[in-house]
């Protein structure tokens, strides 16, 4: 079965099309098929087809609806009815959406290793699975939810293609694609900073600067503000004629590598944490700086590491290294891919994957090598474990490693970690109110608050529920709150894009052993009070003792948290609001994903 939605929502059979008819059919398959293998809960499939006013009947309408699916579809695609809505089960299927997504995501790492040939070549491959405008025959309310973001990913993947395009020297080919573009979305600075470089190296220095002076006024006048720094230095780089072509197709690597990623902005309730990775990322003191940011998932590990990499990057003039070190399905990348990587930014040669790779013993080898002597700050990013870090470690005490994971790790003393605690509530009142506007939100104080309440102090969550109020610029702050009071559906409501705290949460669910994600779902009665491992092994019919080591292990993958002594000076533990939420869901929603 072949599915695509990156066009009009269709589904195709051995290349024939599967006969379905209207918008609202259609709307119900493009809601399951972005969902991913997630529940659709029956709400927001009454938000997508009826917008705020769903009839009366819109759960009998949306059973028809799903009916219909069914009887088309055939046996091959599963659609379950999983409470609270429905899930679409379809693993031998193809999803022009997934599909575009992978080739993106290969695109991009390929050019940001230097591999523009194959950049250009997947970027196009992926642009290709576009067929025009995407959702285009589903309802105004799927369409207002899910379209801005593809566009934007669509836009992204072409930028990112023409850069391609740039570097290998296909300026000509470009300039009048790129035209078009600049007059279609006159403030995308960067189309507009491509099409003075393609000018510029097409002779065309006079237009490549009439360029920038028209994207300048437009940006004034549209937005009210200037150029930014993007545009603005190629605009320098035209006057001080310093873009011609000089990247070779096999490209020459810079010395000192810069792969941190954007900074994502101002960082909320996290000023001393900040303030004691600098420190310690400062001038070298003698002392291996290993430093180790850990909590669970969601709490902002990597921002933080980000900020604080960023603004310590004059004390490591020989570059900046950047490794994410799991899947976005939480499995571990292997240690030898990762160093692979690395060393390209490094620049070691013959590692342009036109060979078989060296073996792992002998990456090391070169890795430690080139990092001998030289002052460079490594951050790796989600680590699974010491096991995976250690072929990372760069050799000698000039360079530093910044390490973000949900884990403790045996190789980063207590003094150098740095553990991540939930957002107090006006922290948290000031990242919604950063993203939606602090009159908004004093619009209606009690929903404000109750908001900040269920998101529990979770920057991810914070940051789903800005975005969507964002995205919702009319709603009322109180109708997200409304639909955030269920704890039955309040994960489901905390996605928005790629953002999406249930998700985020199924990696650590995974990590962990079979009776560790057993206890955690049987423990989730419980509720947050704090509790002691002799409470758990009552509730557990287990000894006191494995009770303990199993909630040790689940502190230590960050499901639960630590909550002080009880009176005896034993340790209690208790569940983030969050965690709760998924561990009682586990039976449900994630038992075939976990297990």
């Amino acid at each position: 079965m072949d599915f695509r939605i990156l066009g009009p929502v269709e589904a195709r059979r051995g290349g024939e099309r599967v006969a379905l008819s209207g918008s609202k059919v259609h709307t119900v398959l493009a809601a399951l098929l972005l969902a991913r293998g997630r529940v659709v809960s029956d709400a927001r499939l009454g938000a997508l087809l009826w917008g705020w006013d769903p009839p009366v009947t819109a759960g009998a309408q949306i059973y028809t609806y799903i009916s219909r699916l069914r009887k088309h579809l055939g046996d091959e695609i599963e659609i379950i009815r999983r409470q609270p809505g429905y899930v679409l089960r379809a693993p031998a299927a193809r999803i022009d959406v997934v599909e575009f997504e992978r080739l993106d995501r290969l695109g991009r790492e390929a050019l940001q290793d230097g591999r523009h040939a194959e950049a250009q070549a997947l970027l196009t491959e992926a642009l290709g699975c576009w067929r025009g405008s995407a959702l285009s025959n589903v309802t105004e309310f799927l369409l207002d939810a899910e379209l801005p973001q593809l566009e934007e990913a669509r836009m992204f993947a072409l930028e990112n293609r023409i850069e391609a395009d740039l570097a290998l020297g296909r300026h000509e080919q470009v300039t009048a694609e790129l035209t078009g573009l600049v007059a279609e979305f006159p403030v995308r600075e960067r189309l507009r900073a491509q099409l003075m470089t393609a000018l510029y190296r097409c002779g065309r220095q006079a237009d490549a600067l009439h360029t920038y002076y028209e994207g300048r006024k437009v940006l004034v006048d549209q937005l009210g503000v200037n150029p930014g720094d993007a545009l603005g230095a190629t605009y320098q780089a035209v006057l001080g004629g310093e873009l011609g072509f000089s990247v070779p197709s096999s490209p020459a690597l810079p010395d000192a590598p810069a792969m941190l990623p954007a900074d994502e902005g101002e960082l909320v309730g996290r000023d001393g944490e900040l303030a004691a990775l600098r420190s310690r990322l400062g001038p070298p003191d003698g002392r291996p700086r290993r430093l180790l940011v850990t909590g669970m998932a969601g709490m902002g590990k990597t921002a933080l590491a980000v900020r604080a990499a960023a603004d310590c990057a004059e004390h490591f003039p020989d570059g900046q290294l950047f490794a994410e070190l799991c899947r976005p399905d939480g499995a571990a990348k292997d240690a030898g891919e990762v160093l692979i990587r690395l060393l390209r930014a490094l620049g070691e040669p013959g590692l342009d994957g036109a060979g078989p790779a060296p073996d792992r013993d002998e990456l090391v080898r070169l890795y430690r090598a080139r990092t001998a002597g030289k002052r460079l700050l490594v951050v790796l990013d989600d680590a699974a474990g010491d096991l995976q870090v250690a072929p990372l470690m760069p050799a000698g005490t000039q360079c530093a490693v910044l390490i973000t994971s949900r884990s403790r790790m045996a190789r980063v003393t207590g003094a150098d970690t740095v553990a991540l605690a939930s957002l107090d509530d006006d922290e948290a009142l000031a990242v919604l109110a950063a993203a939606a506007g602090r009159d908004r939100l004093l619009a209606d104080p009690d929903a404000a608050d109750d908001l900040v309440a269920y998101c529990g102090g979770l920057p991810l969550a914070l940051a789903v529920m800005g975005a969507r109020l964002v995205a919702r610029p009319h709603w009322p702050v109180r109708r997200f709150a409304e639909r955030m009071a269920d704890p039955r559906t309040r994960l489901a409501e905390l996605s928005f894009g790629d953002l999406d705290v249930r998700r985020a949460l199924l990696p650590s669910a995974r990590r962990t052993t079979p009776q560790g994600r057993e206890t955690l779902a049987a423990l989730a009665g419980w509720g947050t009070e704090p509790f002691s491992a002799r409470e758990a092994g009552t509730r557990l019919s287990l000894p006191e003792e494995t009770a303990e080591r199993l909630l040790e292990s689940l502190v230590d993958g960050a499901l639960l948290d630590l909550s002080g002594l009880d009176p005896q000076g034993l340790p209690l533990y208790r569940y983030h609001e969050l965690v709760l939420l998924y561990a009682a869901s586990m039976g449900t929603h994630d038992a075939t994903a976990v297990g």
